[in-house]
């Protein structure tokens, strides 16, 4: 579970959307390797709002997703589960290793 801070890109936003990068708090989690109140940055791959496609479809999803990064811009993590839009890799090219299926 992590809170967002502050929308790092785009700069400026409002509201970050999916393929956006936040500064997060970490409010809790079971994981050794990352602890209660470190701040990361994140990108997010899901959310409950949804986008809109080019083509007329909009995408939406049952939880609000993010992948943690480090300062590099790089996932933290080995995996990622679930679904993973296909505007995320194309704003962020270094996580199509880590993802299984794509939207």
């Amino acid at each position: 579970m992590a809170s967002c801070i502050k929308i790092l890109k785009p700069i400026n936003a409002k509201y970050a959307n999916i393929g956006d990068i936040v500064k997060v708090s970490i409010k809790k989690n079971s994981l050794s390797k990352i602890k209660k109140g470190s701040i990361y940055n994140a990108l997010i791959i899901r959310t409950k709002s949804g986008i809109f496609r080019k083509n007329g479809f909009f995408l939406k999803f049952n939880k609000n997703c993010i992948i943690l990064l480090n300062e590099k811009n790089e996932c933290i993590g080995t995996r990622i589960f679930g679904h993973v839009p296909y505007e995320v890799c194309l704003k962020n090219i270094k996580i199509i290793n880590f993802i299984s299926d794509f939207i």
